[in-house]
């Protein structure tokens, strides 16, 4: 994949909508281009995080045991809490058809928040509205 498409798609996702393209082109050079079977697990609940995963092409299944929290589609990121804390994972990705992930790892991301403050800004800004999200819905309880 050309670093025009791995920044086009980076500009497709909530955390790095907002970010400079010039700033993206760091990000695009240190994606992982990962090829999944239907039904390959990314990772379980539990396991120690250190990346999180952009769905390129497929769908992406988060659960715990049977109990499905969501499918993601194209443009959707998740794992995002580990390239900000090495915690374990709060439950399992499986790929739910035949996918194609971009995987970004913790170490290479942190030098590049280190220089570029847009980035963190971004992902920051994701998780303000995450937290939003979740205490409406409990507020709707």
């Amino acid at each position: 994949m050309s670093f025009s498409k791995k920044v086009s798609l980076l500009k497709k996702t909530d955390i790095f909508k907002n970010t400079p393209e010039e700033d993206l082109v760091g990000i695009s050079n240190i994606l992982e281009e990962i090829t999944l079977k239907a039904g390959d697990s990314i990772f379980s609940k539990n396991d120690i995080g250190d990346c999180m995963y952009i769905v390129k092409k497929g769908s992406v299944r988060i659960h715990d045991g049977a109990y499905t929290f969501a499918i993601l589609k194209e443009n959707e990121v998740f794992g995002e809490l580990s390239l900000l804390d090495s915690e374990t994972r709060s439950a399992s990705a499986t790929s739910n058809e035949d996918s194609i992930l971009l995987k970004l790892d913790q170490l290479p991301f942190y030098k590049i928040l280190s220089k570029d403050q847009e980035v963190l800004k971004g992902i920051l800004q994701m998780l303000c509205r995450r937290i939003r999200i979740l205490d409406e819905k409990s507020a709707h309880q």
